[in-house]
């Protein structure tokens, strides 16, 4: 093999894994914010501003609680839940699961 072909190799390789860590941390971050309702920033705000991380419809009251009304993430019912996110209170709408 010449050196020029084992370059490219190497190149096509990093690439590859470089693309493949990118797109892990960004399903992680939508695993962790997805449904929050207040905006956010930084990179999840990015992906919820352009619509990759759905936004519920609670609202976070003073002292740090959530509103106890219904909601909707994504076309779906669900209930205002608190959580915390990364050293930050996030109120996030979690879909209703039916039990059997």
């Amino acid at each position: 093999m010449r050196t020029r072909t084992k370059i490219l190799i190497a190149v096509i390789c990093l690439l590859s894994l470089g693309a493949a860590s990118g797109a892990a941390f960004t399903l992680r971050t939508i695993s962790l914010y997805s449904g929050a309702c207040e905006p956010l920033t930084g990179f999840p705000g990015m992906l919820q501003s352009t619509g990759f991380l759905p936004r519920g419809n609670c609202t976070l009251e003073r002292g740090g609680v959530c509103s106890e009304e219904p909601c909707k993430v994504d076309g779906k019912k669900g209930h205002c839940v608190k959580r915390l996110v990364e050293h930050k209170v996030v109120c996030e709408c979690k879909p209703n699961t039916i039990t059997k």
